[in-house]
């Protein structure tokens, strides 16, 4: 069994041993795969150094979460991985985790994407973002003492992901049409859900995410994100599970645009055009998640 982990790195180098270091202190041999975003703190040359069996794919521009990691997924895949882990620069793992993870899909049918509990890094809670992700029924479980060994989710945080190489040659990778940094996550889960396949959160494992320090200023970042590059839309119009009929959308804003110029509304025009654009670019990525396969690698 082959299992690859792939990292991406951006000026993170406080965190770069216990990330790598706890893959390579792994139950089972993970193999990682570090795919660094023009960082400038020397992280190349440092995870080279430190960690001679990392491989180390270095961009000479900041490509974004989901491009970054689909380069790295994609080598994966070409060299015979059967799980890819996600993972965080600024997170890391126990020693049974990925074994853990891997269990997970060899217990449980159709899974494509498990995921371990999400605790603090300082292990006194769970981590901030990924209490709101968990289902209602794990909480009532818990307190009643018969919380079962993996729960499935509509959505939970990239942050670590276990993927198959069954669900990657089914959904493909990150859709990085719509997506940059933000959103492309609930994407995914969107069309691993679509083409059959469960997202489930593994209780039995934990990692641990380091960002209770920037809770303020990461909502700030991640809401100016959301409403500058319209990322709540693009997850609700791109998901494939919804029937939303972007035809429609297309049609309909093509009459608009032919009536503003008759009636000399240069302005609505260009906001009409920008807005044919959107939904131009939604239907190249419905039609591409559909069909499924490696799309995006």
């Amino acid at each position: 069994m082959k299992i690859f982990s792939v990292i991406v790195t951006y000026n993170g180098r406080k965190w770069y041993d216990k990330c790598i270091g706890s893959l390579l202190e792994s139950s089972v041999p993970v193999t990682p795969i570090v795919v660094d975003n023009a960082s400038s703190d020397g992280a190349v040359d440092y995870i080279r150094s430190k960690f001679p069996t990392a491989v180390v794919i270095p961009s000479e521009e900041n490509l974004g979460f989901a491009k970054a990691n689909n380069i790295g997924i994609r080598y994966a895949i070409d060299h015979g991985a059967d799980y890819v882990f996600l993972l965080n620069q600024d997170a890391w793992v126990e020693n049974d985790t990925v074994e853990k993870l891997v269990g997970s899909f060899e217990k449980h049918e159709n899974i494509g994407v498990a995921c371990p509990i999400n605790l603090n890094a300082a292990k006194t809670a769970m981590d901030y973002k990924s209490v709101t992700d968990m289902p209602n029924d794990y909480l009532s479980d818990l307190y009643l003492g018969n919380a079962k060994d993996v729960y499935d989710v509509r959505f939970f945080c990239a942050a670590s992901w276990m993927i198959s190489a069954d669900c990657i040659r089914k959904v493909g990778g990150f859709d990085t049409s719509l997506f940059k940094h933000y959103g492309e996550d609930n994407n995914y889960c969107q069309r691993v859900k679509y083409h059959g396949m469960r997202v489930v959160v593994n209780t039995q494992c934990t990692m641990c995410h380091d960002r209770e320090f920037r809770k303020g200023y990461e909502n700030e970042y991640r809401n100016k994100n959301f409403k500058q590059n319209d990322t709540s839309r693009r997850i609700e119009f791109g998901d494939i599970t919804s029937n939303i009929n972007i035809d429609a959308f297309i049609i309909s804003t093509c009459k608009s645009i032919k009536k503003a110029y008759l009636k000399l509304k240069f302005s609505k025009v260009k906001r009409l055009k920008s807005e044919l654009a959107f939904f131009e670019m939604v239907k190249k990525s419905r039609d591409a998640n559909v069909k499924g396969g490696m799309v995006w690698l």
